[in-house]
């Protein structure tokens, strides 16, 4: 939000030099951060109640970025960036280069979806061990081992053997994705210890950089390839990432480096809130997914030539962008996560109706029809994913879970993962789904899947504040030490004294 003072020639000025545009670049980001952090209220949790709000001074100023806060958010947001440029970037002609190898459209489709899958596992995993290695270092290793790999990526040309050219994609393509789930669940926790009051804001903050790298990745990916050929892509990328990686290991804190115990993923999944809110996640990223191999087929139909089909696509993914930090915003103010996540699912499921449109809706096929569900998805699909995050540490709270780095980690991975699984899953049932049957039908099994997410979080709801009467107290506290029986050092002593002094009188002793 520009306020009336801001001079737009002075953001977009006709010097185009790299000083000026760095300052400018910079103006727009603290003008940005301004919107959404100067009104952040410092928000505490009663012990007795995690989720009751309660406004500590509500009078004094209201809290603003430190300079060190703002150099993070910097190095976290070009992470962001560059990890999903490194997953869109050869969409416009790594599938034309293995199909000129001969390699199958199936087999194109594995590698791209590999991606997701190898998130999806690694994850948790680096999520449940980063309290160890440490958030700083499993960060920086990861991105440079997504940077190392975009570079082999960009050697594979030169093998002409199908299979061998093929092995070598799987392999490296793991490989990547691995390090890009090292650095993502490492970023989250960074940013989850960095701006506790401000979780849920930040997630959605940073899911308009994932955005931004995702929606950048192709139109550059596609210009230097016309330069440079297929290496160039990859090279610059990856020495762009290089680049960041060494700025990085100046800015961001280390974080976890003293820790010497892991956080418990199977004391999270004890929690029965965890399942409604992990398939919430998955159902929104599978739902985003499902378009990208169906959504130009079905546009086609109404005669939209491909760029026309581009600005659809920019339509949901921009809404989804920009209107994240909005509501990361609102459930960081407002702590009513489950209201915006219900509101979030039953607006989508609407939307995917209207997509095809549904057969059972008996609506005309018209395009505006379209393009306005479209843009009503990435509105309430945001809507509904960004509060989860933050819920899922107040309920990891209210089950007595520690707040420090091992929950952060852990709630981090698992997000991660449950995400990438969406996005496993959403293109690959998606395209299942529109050759068996249709796309109207296939819009309307995901409408179902967003109305089984809400009812399943209305239900959790009336489940644990027990129909109004307050929240249920969890039947398991996790900050209660275990009772451990007394051991006896001397081996001599009887095992069971029946309170009884075996200790000899002083007159007996004399």
């Amino acid at each position: 939000m520009l306020t009336a003072e801001t001079d737009e020639s002075d953001l977009l000025g006709p010097s185009y030099s790299p000083t000026l545009i760095l300052n400018r670049v910079a103006k727009c980001t603290n003008l940005y951060l301004s919107c959404f952090f100067s009104q952040a209220s410092t928000i505490t949790m009663s012990p007795e109640d995690p989720t009751q709000n309660q406004d500590v001074n509500a009078d004094t100023p209201k809290p603003k970025l430190t300079r060190h806060q703002k150099l993070v958010f910097c190095g976290i947001a070009a992470s962001y960036v560059f990890n999903l440029m490194s997953f869109s970037i050869m969409a416009p002609f790594f599938p034309i280069e293995a199909k000129a190898k001969g390699v199958s459209s199936s087999q194109i489709g594995l590698i791209f979806a590999l991606f997701n899958f190898v998130n999806f596992v690694a994850s948790p995993i680096f999520g449940k061990y980063l309290p160890v290695l440490g958030a700083k270092f499993l960060f920086l290793s990861g991105a440079f081992v997504s940077a190392g790999c975009n570079v082999l990526f960009g050697t594979l040309d030169w093998i002409d053997d199908e299979q061998t050219f093929l092995i070598f994609c799987y392999v490296i393509r793991s490989v990547e994705a691995c390090g890009s789930a090292a650095s993502i669940t490492a970023s989250m926790t960074i940013a989850a210890n960095t701006f506790p009051d401000n979780m849920a804001q930040m997630l959605g903050i940073l899911e308009s950089f994932s955005g931004i790298g995702f929606m950048a990745g192709p139109p550059l990916g596609a210009l230097f390839y016309g330069i440079g050929g297929y290496p160039l892509p990859f090279f610059a990328l990856g020495g762009i990432s290089i680049a960041t990686i060494i700025v990085n290991f100046f800015l961001l804190p280390s974080v976890g480096v003293d820790e010497t115990e892991t956080g418990s993923m199977k004391n999270m999944f004890l929690i029965p809130a965890f399942y409604p809110l992990a398939f919430g996640v998955i159902v929104g990223s599978a739902c985003l997914g499902f378009l990208d191999p169906t959504l130009s087929i079905h546009l086609s139909t109404f005669g939209l030539n491909p760029s026309q089909v581009g600005v659809a696509f920019l339509l949901i993914g921009g809404v989804y962008a920009i209107t994240s930090p909005i509501w990361g915003y609102l459930a960081d103010k407002t702590k009513n996560t489950r209201i915006m996540m219900i509101l979030g699912f039953y607006v989508s499921t609407i939307c995917y109706l209207l997509l095809g449109p549904s057969p059972l809706t008996n609506l005309p096929s018209l395009l505006w029809i379209v393009l306005i569900a479209l843009g009503m998805c990435g509105l309430s699909l945001s809507g509904a994913l960004m509060p989860i995050f933050l819920d899922l540490f107040i309920t990891a709270r209210w089950y007595g879970f520690p707040d420090d780095i091992s929950t952060q980690s852990v709630i981090s991975g698992l997000f991660y993962s449950c995400f990438s699984l969406g996005a496993f899953i959403g293109p690959l049932l998606g395209g299942v789904m529109v050759d068996k049957y249709s796309f109207p039908w296939a819009a309307t099994i995901f409408a179902g899947a967003n109305l089984t997410a809400m009812l399943l979080i209305c239900l959790l709801g009336l489940w644990e504040w027990r129909c109004g009467r307050g929240r249920r107290p969890p039947w398991i506290r996790f900050d209660v030490p275990e009772e451990k029986p007394q051991e006896n050092d001397n081996e001599t002593e009887p095992l069971l004294r029946n309170h009884v002094n075996t200790t000899e009188p002083e007159a007996i002793k004399t």
